[in-house]
């Protein structure tokens, strides 16, 4: 763990040595990312199970649009202020781990609130809450992701701890939706009398459907359960990995102290940083409206709300089982060609979901397997990437503000969320899109009309692919390549010694 004394704090930057380019071990790894999974439980129902109940106890989908965009929006005075403190922060704990212990207490409150509203919320209370969770998970999140930038300087092993963040963090979402699904089946086995096994397959489809369709599917339901874990593995995961893993030692190297002018200026001087943040920009935005809009379109136009969480597990899933394998490709032909081809192959199966027939869940889970098989690599590649690019700002500058830039990405991340859900949420309102009508009527007076649905299959499948699709020129030609990475962090290395020998020798003149 590491220690930072107090003394020419004002004036100092800090720099990596060269001790955590070696290969971090497994448990290290494990309990950083594993808090990532209580973390993604957490986020996961704002988008996939907030939005809809919320909508279906009678808020506007409008309104809710324009509270979830401001909300979002206002990180952009958040994120920089939290990322540039933690890259100030001086304490004997290290500069990350105390905004963790801090913004751990506020999330789990903001959780609560947020997902138990009671039976008539206003709209106020809505709004509220939302900012309050969206400002936790800024203060836990940023310092978070710019601990593990800041884990190891090696090309792979910074794929390795951003790979096995994602898995937990799909983990997570993998538990969000098992719950119910395990309830499900607790409650059908404890309500329904069989005696023999063919009783059992016989009664399972109809009944397993209703009790999902009336409780353990029940959006309201689903909350209160996941409030409730969250509440207790948040804060666990996080003791662990405050006491178990060390921040990398720092090295204080005596530096004229930047002006936030300086600092953006320098960011916007990182080409390859520049690119990634304008192309994970755009994936994240169509990832946005996928996320808003997908519990409506199994449920209106799938016809299948009530096994929405199947949908979920099936998909996220897909989504661990893939990483690995993504993993192994970006070892062979390099990170942003991986990213690529993840891109190209999360597209096609995206464009196959308007000619999925009402009622065949079946089919459609076999696409959500193909397709979500992608969405691991869509996450931990850029990352990896961005913690390379922070490279070139310490390489230039002597500084290591993983801080600064992670809060830039979590602008931009933050940005096109709120871009997205606003954008879905508002649009399938315009075309008529009425999130309680009765789903069995789609395409009849008395439901949502056709062409509402076409919307909402639009928003939800074809555009977020078209998202990430216009994305690729900015990624093609990606010039940081993994050689070019090794030959910066020898710079590095080699600026960091001089300076140590410099200071050194100036320190012995003043001793004299």
């Amino acid at each position: 763990m590491a220690t930072i004394g107090a003394t020419d704090s004002a004036d100092a930057t800090t720099s990596l040595d060269g001790l955590n380019s070696q290969k971090l071990s497994g448990w290290t790894v494990v309990n950083y990312s594993m808090m990532y999974w209580p973390i993604s439980m957490a986020l996961l129902p704002v988008g996939v199970y907030v939005q809809p109940y919320y909508a279906e106890l009678g808020i506007s989908l409008y309104a809710m649009s324009a509270i979830i965009f401001f909300a979002r929006i206002s990180d952009v005075v958040t994120d920089p202020l939290i990322g540039v403190l933690s890259d100030k922060t001086r304490s004997r704990f290290g500069r990350r781990k105390p905004w963790l212990v801090v913004g751990t207490p506020l999330m789990v409150v903001s959780v609560w609130m947020l997902f138990l509203p009671g039976e008539n919320p206003t709209l106020l209370y809505f709004g509220f809450w939302s900012v309050m969770m969206y400002l936790a998970f800024t203060v836990v999140d940023l310092p978070y992701y710019a601990w593990g930038a800041e884990l190891s300087t090696d090309y792979d092993e910074r794929t390795r701890v951003t790979t096995r963040r994602e898995q937990f963090h799909f983990v997570g979402t993998v538990s969000a939706v098992t719950i119910p699904l395990i309830a499900a089946i607790a409650i059908y086995l404890s309500d329904t009398d069989f005696t023999t096994f063919s009783d059992f397959l016989d009664s399972f489809s109809d009944d397993f459907r209703a009790i999902m369709a009336s409780r353990a599917g029940n959006p309201g339901v689903i909350l209160e359960w996941l409030a409730a874990f969250i509440l207790v593995s948040l804060p666990l995961t996080v003791v662990i990995a405050v006491i178990f893993v060390g921040e990398p030692d720092q090295k204080v190297i005596p530096r004229q102290k930047p002006t936030l002018k300086a600092s953006i200026s320098v960011i916007r001087r990182n080409g390859p940083f520049i690119r990634l943040i304008i192309c994970y920009s755009f994936s994240v935005t169509g990832a946005a409206m996928t996320g808003a809009l997908s519990y409506f379109f199994v449920k209106h136009v799938i016809q299948a709300g009530e096994l929405y969480p199947i949908y979920l597990l099936v998909y996220y899933m897909a989504s661990v089982l893939g990483l690995p394998i993504w993993m192994r490709l970006s070892g062979k032909i390099g990170k942003h060609r991986a990213y690529i081809v993840s891109i190209v192959w999360f597209s096609v199966w995206a464009s196959c979901i308007p000619f999925i027939p009402a009622g065949w869940f079946s089919l459609f889970l076999v696409v959500m397997v193909l397709k979500g098989s992608a969405v691991g690599a869509l996450l931990a590649m850029p990352a990896s990437m961005a913690a390379d690019a922070v490279d070139i700002d310490s390489a230039r500058t002597g500084q290591q503000r993983a801080g600064l830039y992670f809060s830039v990405w979590g602008m931009s991340k933050k940005g096109g969320t709120a871009l997205g859900g606003a954008i879905g949420l508002a649009a399938v309102q315009f075309f008529g899109f009425d999130p309680q009508a009765d789903p069995t009527l789609g395409g009849m007076l008395t439901g949502n009309s056709a062409n509402s649905l076409l919307c909402l299959t639009l928003l939800y499948a074809i555009i977020p692919a078209a998202f990430k699709i216009f994305a690729l020129p900015f990624i093609w030609g990606y010039p940081l390549t993994e050689a070019r990475q090794v030959r910066i962090r020898g710079r590095i290395e080699r600026r960091g010694v001089a300076i140590q020998s410099a200071t050194r020798v100036e320190a012995a003149d003043n001793a004299r």
